[in-house]
């Protein structure tokens, strides 16, 4: 990022020297807290799960993943309170919860019926099971057997210890430590260049002052008197949610997102950026606003060490959209495209330092600044790739809870396992998936005609003109 002028130098992310502070970072503080009004929620695990295929050793896999938790200290922290305050502690002594069940059966009838149920339940039922912040390893794994060479691997995180890109890192070195046990030749990874708890105190040091007063400066300017979004529901909403939540699976046309590629490149963009204003429209119609704020994930400037650790190092941004003035759909690319800009280049400040900075009317029934998120995948994350195992991209397992009012997930490089997470304190899975349907037709219909004012596509003013007569006498 270099020096900027009339600022002292941005501080080096190296590891810690002896006698540094072990801190936790601004995200895992937020999320600690958040934890603690409900102990043991699943509501910020991660779980995934992975079909392999072939003659597996599940012993050696257990070895990798332990191998990888050894190197990497997020996955071996626990938080402690003394104070009241969290404390990381790196534990140098753990064991990993790393279960092997055995559904096989004797027919194939039988073994896909057991597939369905059994299979399905237990891992739901996993992926629902909480993490005690204060003494759990926040990493354990199942291997589920359904045939001789089938097998459902499935892993579960907390949130405080991992992000997206985090599991491409223990992916990648656990492929790596497998190929090395089931082959009898042992490797020695290079120690990674940084820990996460070394990056904590370099984001305590870095956003402090002069950076810290440009950032706020940057996010008041671009948020301010932004509305809250009031979207109808189908219940009434209560005084706090609960973080109940389910999520709706749907497949989007892969020639759909072929041809918003092809037009974001055409019109000087991203797939992301024209993709986040196609959805703007849609939640303009919804909310029958002009002035729409989505949240999304944005990994922080890129620093040296960063790519190769574990940790949660991924922000959450809020893109304001501003639908006013009848644009084109190419204009409202372009509005886009520099909002998403302007994101990116101030997405070191963690979402908490971005409500202190706002400080928007606080309502305990709504997530500050935004009530949903939306997140466009150029891909899935990276699976493991272990010696003579076929294995699928991991995908994400319904734990039955919401973050958020509702939360978009779109993979656009394989348009498959997409879903939407809901609050089903609000929404009914009818809702849902008409919200879904009307998502693909809005982006087909703005792809289609894109130099026409969307007061004039039909598709869009039929969803406006149904989901306003839909929002009269509804929840908001």
């Amino acid at each position: 990022m270099g020096v900027v002028t009339g600022q002292p130098p941005e501080p080096v992310l190296e590891g810690r020297k002896p006698g540094d502070p072990r801190l936790v970072s601004f995200n895992q503080k937020r999320l600690w807290y958040l934890e603690q009004l409900t102990p043991g929620t699943a509501v910020y695990n991660v779980p995934y799960i992975m079909r392999l295929t072939g003659p597996l050793n599940p012993n050696a896999l257990r070895e990798a993943m332990e191998a990888v938790i050894a190197r990497h200290e997020s996955l071996r922290t626990v938080f402690l309170a003394p104070g009241g305050n969290p404390v990381p502690v790196v534990l140098s002594k753990w064991r990993l919860e790393f279960h092997c069940l055995d559904f096989r059966s004797p027919t194939a009838t039988e073994a896909l019926a057991i597939h369905e149920t059994e299979v399905q339940a237990k891992v739901k039922a996993e992926a629902a099971r909480g993490f005690n912040l204060a003494r759990d390893l926040l990493f354990r794994a199942v291997l589920i057997r359904v045939g001789e060479n089938d097998w459902g691997f499935f892993h579960n995180s907390h949130h405080i210890a991992v992000d997206g890109g985090s599991y491409d890192v223990l992916h990648k070195e656990a492929s790596l430590f497998y190929a090395s046990i089931v082959s009898g030749s042992r490797i020695s990874l290079p120690e990674p260049p940084i820990q996460y708890g070394d990056f904590a105190l370099w984001q305590t040091r870095y956003l402090s002052g002069s950076r810290l007063d440009q950032l706020s400066a940057y996010w008041r300017n671009q948020l301010a008197g932004a509305p809250p979004m009031h979207l109808p529901c189908d219940q009434a909403r209560p005084a706090v949610l609960s973080g109940r939540g389910t999520r709706y699976f749907f497949s989007p046309s892969k020639d759909g997102i072929r041809r918003i590629g092809e037009l974001s490149k055409a019109s000087g963009t991203t797939p992301f950026r024209a993709a986040t204003a196609a959805f703007a429209v849609l939640l303009g119609c919804y909310a029958g606003a002009d002035d729409v704020s989505i949240g999304t994930p944005v990994a922080p400037q890129a620093r040296a060490g960063m790519e190769s650790a574990i940790g949660f190092f991924v922000n959450t941004l809020v893109l304001r959209i501003n639908l006013s003035g009848q644009p084109t759909f190419r204009e409202l690319m372009r509005r886009a495209h520099q909002v998403v800009q302007g994101a990116i280049e101030h997405s070191d400040l963690t979402l908490d330092k971005l409500v202190e900075a706002v400080r928007p009317p606080r309502d305990a029934g709504r997530m500050p600044l935004f009530q949903v998120n939306f997140r466009w995948l150029r891909g899935p994350i990276a699976s493991l790739h272990l010696k003579d195992i076929v294995s699928t991209p991991p995908r994400a397992v319904d734990s039955g809870t919401a973050k958020f009012e509702l939360s978009i997930e779109i993979d656009a490089g394989t348009g498959e396992g997409c879903f939407i997470e809901y609050s089903t304190d609000l929404f009914e899975e009818e809702t849902v998936a008409q919200f879904a349907a009307d998502m693909e037709t809005v982006r087909h219909a703005l792809v289609a005609e894109p130099d026409v004012p969307l007061e004039k596509i039909t598709a869009v003013q039929e969803v406006r003109e149904r989901i306003g007569r839909r929002r009269v006498g509804h929840c908001t």
